[in-house]
């Protein structure tokens, strides 16, 4: 099975509608049923994801032999099917938005369709009746190609050398443009929404991001990056307060924080909500939770200077096989070690609980002899990151070099939240909320600037390769203007989002 058949370059461009004349050069959708299959947790080598030429001339499928993903391209794009190809089973029930965003005040939906008549379910027999929304963003273009890493990974210890990086898999690209009539500032704007379906895992990310290509300014007030209509997880009259859960698929994002688990670090972003176009759920009040959107509560509100480009979180979706509790597991664990194989370093630490020299020289060849291969010169110990003197620098750098030549990773602990800075440069916390850790600095006011330079400089100069950072930023919304890196409230968590993410990605 071939995964590309694409212009030179290994890039496929074409224009919406061109599918049913031909010129896209897409290999045709295998027969799924028909090829032999392997637990995926067991042998996940025939499972190669690719873009393929639909039965129907305006149709395109992104599949893996695992999930399969339809589109419609016209009269606009739209998803029309999401297939668990292990279960049989359709993952969605309707038809919706492929995103949904906001610019300059005005909402607009990112391709769909209407018409459909019930969304109890989707009938195959209804898409060519469908019809285009004028005021929703058309499609103006695909583009097929390799993953590409989203972040640099050093492999610098140990770690499952299988594992390749970028993940093996396959780019879909759709790009939209501006609905007629709108504002001029508007018009050049674009959106692309953005896929990467895995080899040999059930599992896709999605993104969207928005390129002005305009002479002016325009802000992205908020987005929805993904939409489904997903088949409910069960069926009640009634809830009567008690939990009411969401359709079997695990979604998180990298826009996570504040939380221990998936559920509780990803509720900034990732909601399960009613569809108000399911009029003949079972639910009286038509409260069943099987819409999911994945869109920040607040924000970003982010400024797009032109010719740049916003790009916003990303959301990782992977629908189960079964309602076995460890298969579940071991299903996020290898969705792990493809999307993070990071993860798999899993570093044998000790914690040191003084920082002078003859103590962390110890440990460290304490370490090394027993084979550990982490040193942290943990909370209490007298290790100070902030300390910028010359001859502190100097002197760490002295223990990173006695580390190295022992072969172990040396760093220490830093506090950034649950501390309070004082001078106004704490977060300050809409009415009726404070913050999660009781008190929280802003990461944009000046202490905050001026500690990440302090963090920086630190491992630039000592060449130490740990830290152990308590409390990270934990998601907290700050109502105070800070420019010119924050406007106030509603860029706020963005914002600190991106300052942190940036670091730990260096």
């Amino acid at each position: 099975m071939g995964r590309f058949a694409f212009i030179a370059g290994g890039l496929l461009v074409c224009g919406a509608g061109t599918l049913a004349q031909g010129p896209v050069s897409l290999p045709p959708e295998p027969s799924w049923a028909r090829m032999d299959r392997s637990d995926w947790l067991l042998d996940p080598t025939p499972y190669k994801a690719g873009v393929f030429r639909g039965s129907h001339p305006d149709e395109i499928v992104l599949a893996n032999g695992l999930i399969r993903r339809a589109f419609r391209v016209s009269p606009n794009a739209t998803t029309v099917a999401l297939d668990n190809l292990v279960t049989g089973e359709s993952v969605i029930r309707g038809v919706k938005p492929e995103a949904r965003v906001e610019i300059d005040g005005v909402s607009f939906d990112v391709g769909g369709l209407l018409g459909q008549p019930n969304y109890a379910y989707l009938d195959p027999g209804w898409l060519d009746d469908l019809t285009a929304d004028p005021s929703a963003m058309a499609l103006a273009g695909v583009a097929v190609s390799e993953p590409t890493a989203r972040l640099p990974w050093g492999r610098v210890r140990h770690h499952d050398e299988s594992l390749p990086w970028p993940p093996e898999g396959v780019h879909l690209r759709l790009d939209f443009r501006m609905p007629e009539g709108v504002r001029p500032e508007l018009a050049a704007a674009r959106v692309s929404v953005h896929y990467i379906l895995y080899d040999g895992l059930p599992a896709y990310s999605k993104w969207l991001t928005v390129t002005n290509g305009g002479d002016a300014v325009v802000t992205v007030n908020g987005f929805t990056s993904e939409i489904l209509a997903a088949v409910e997880y069960q069926s009640r009259v009634e809830d009567r307060g008690a939990y009411f859960p969401p359709p079997n698929i695990h979604v998180e994002t990298d826009y996570a924080f504040g939380g221990f688990d998936v559920a509780s670090s990803s509720r900034h972003v990732v909601h399960w909500r009613s569809d108000p176009d399911y009029q003949t759920q079972v639910a009286y009040l038509r409260t069943t939770p099987c819409l999911l959107e994945v869109s920040p509560d607040v924000g970003p509100e982010q400024d797009v200077a032109p010719g740049e480009t916003f790009e916003s979180c990303r959301a990782f979706v992977l629908p189960h096989d079964s309602y076995e509790r460890e298969r579940q597991g071991l299903s996020i664990r290898r969705m792990y070690r493809i999307i993070a194989p990071w993860t798999t370093e899993n570093p044998l630490m000790m914690h040191v609980r003084h920082a002078d020299e003859e103590s962390v020289k110890a440990a460290i060849d304490q370490c090394a002899d027993v084979g550990f291969e982490m040193v942290i010169m943990t909370f209490g110990s007298g290790f100070d990151i902030e300390n910028e003197s010359p001859e502190y620098l100097e002197k760490m750098a002295g223990y990173a070099e006695h580390a190295q030549a022992r072969g172990i990773d040396l760093g220490g602990y830093s506090l950034l939240s649950s501390r309070s800075i004082g001078g106004g440069n704490d977060i300050v916390s809409p009415q009726g909320q404070s913050p999660t850790h009781g008190s929280c600095p802003a990461l944009t006011s000046e202490w905050g600037q001026d500690y990440f330079r302090k963090l920086y400089q630190f491992y630039d100069r000592t060449g130490q390769t740990v830290l152990e950072h308590d409390g990270s930023y934990p998601g907290d919304i700050d109502v105070t203007p800070r420019p010119p890196l924050q406007k106030g409230e509603l860029d706020s968590r963005w914002v600190q989002w991106r300052i942190i993410t940036e670091f730990y990605k260096w």
